[in-house]
């Protein structure tokens, strides 16, 4: 499939998602997609595992799922079904677990799609496409509960260590449900670390639930928010650029504490760590893509919607410049002046650079280290100054 097609297919895609009160721009798109190519649009929908089941569950929110094409409807239908019938295997297992460690008295905390099966986002269960559950436990429990899911035929599949904390992927009998067993929260990526987006004790300001009767913790609203941006666009990069159904349930969680977070609030205290821009960016981004209607103090953020361009600038970038643009965009997004954004990319690749070409190496080594070096750093500045001077197309889908 051409690239051209496949940005037409991504942006049909997006309008068929649209979150706004405008169903005509969904019903356009809907009608558009009869003309495509029905092995096209399959085949798009196959490389984004979420797309299809979230696609039915939107359309069928919105009372929309008739104006499909016969066969990409039954398509449809057929995986949101399986994803179904998926998450209720999910929430069985998990309540499960929340039995065993109960019984043990270990205190569990769910984490992002797994949190939809408690609190406010359990309407949305069947929205979320869950490759697995994220649980977080107390780093002083973290033996005890491996030891926990293990007993219950769990098998430890993989262990490591990240930023002070562990992370260990369990495998259940039935081959199907993935374990995450997190003993914090914690999220570094490309040199930035941004535990300080959350309070000091996530733990204290977590919020009790039960699922099945069983007491289970989901974290605070605002943490929930912080957290789908600091794994999504920071822990895995340009997730939230790429994948249409990342991007969806970030907007989704904004659209669903709309009333229930104070944004003013929360911008401010992110504005101390650095990352209100980054939120209050890819929430504008949300609103042009998805149609997102924002509470109103992200909508006053006006510094956002000119911060669009940065992340415009990693999307529209060639692959050469691709990553270096996603460095330079969350340096820029994050930092205040110019010599703090090259300083945060320097750390976020240059000095990985000296590690991996320098120390250790004969003197030839080092001479092509040197050079390696050399041209990421200047890969690294151009990067800055092209998100720098990038800017944001004007059409705005959300008004």
């Amino acid at each position: 499939m051409s690239s051209e097609k496949l940005l037409a297919l991504r942006q049909l895609f997006k309008n068929c998602l649209y979150l706004g009160e405008m169903k005509s721009v969904i019903e356009k798109s809907l009608q558009d997609m009869q003309c495509l190519d029905f092995a096209d649009v399959c085949e798009y929908l196959a490389k984004e595992a979420q797309l299809a089941p979230l696609l039915f569950w939107h359309l069928k929110r919105r009372s929309l799922t008739r104006q499909l094409e016969q066969r990409l409807a039954a398509y449809l239908e057929c995986r949101y079904q399986e994803n179904v019938a998926r998450n209720f295997l999910f929430e069985r297992r998990l309540e499960q677990i929340l039995q065993d460690f109960n019984r043990h008295e270990v205190e569990v905390v769910v984490l992002k799609g797994a949190s939809s099966f408690v609190g406010p986002l359990s309407v949305f269960r069947d929205a979320f496409v869950l490759s697995d559950m994220d649980l977080m436990v107390r780093p002083a429990e973290l033996e005890r509960a491996t030891e926990i899911l293990i007993s219950g035929g769990y098998s430890l599949e993989n262990s490591e260590a990240m930023c002070g904390g562990g992370k260990r992927g369990f495998l259940g009998a039935d081959n199907v449900t993935l374990i995450d067993l997190h003993s914090a929260l914690f999220w570094a990526g490309v040199g930035f670390n941004y535990l300080d987006s959350f309070p000091p004790d996530v733990w204290e300001a977590s919020i009790p639930d039960s699922l099945g009767g069983y007491p289970v913790r989901v974290l605070s609203l605002e943490d929930q928010v912080c957290f789908r941006l600091a794994h999504d666009a920071i822990g895995h990069r340009t997730l939230l650029l790429s994948n249409i159904g990342r991007l969806y349930y970030f907007c989704l969680l904004i659209d669903v504490y709309r009333e229930s977070i104070d944004w003013s609030q929360l911008l401010q205290k992110l504005k101390l760590s650095g990352t209100d821009r980054l939120l209050a960016a890819y929430a504008h981004y949300g609103k042009r893509e998805l149609g997102l209607s924002l509470p109103p103090a992200l909508q006053k953020h006006r510094r956002g919607v000119d911060d669009v361009a940065y992340l415009d600038a990693v999307t529209d970038a060639s692959d050469r410049l691709a990553d270096y643009s996603y460095r330079a965009s969350v340096a820029t997004l994050t930092t205040p002046s110019f010599p703090k954004r090259i300083q945060h990319v320097y750390e976020s690749a240059v000095r990985d650079c000296v590690v991996r070409h320098l120390v250790g190496k004969g003197a030839v080594a080092r001479l092509r280290g040197l050079i390696v070096m050399f041209k990421t750093a200047c890969l690294q500045i151009l990067a800055v100054l092209y998100v720098s001077i990038h800017r944001s197309p004007p059409f705005d889908l959300g008004g």
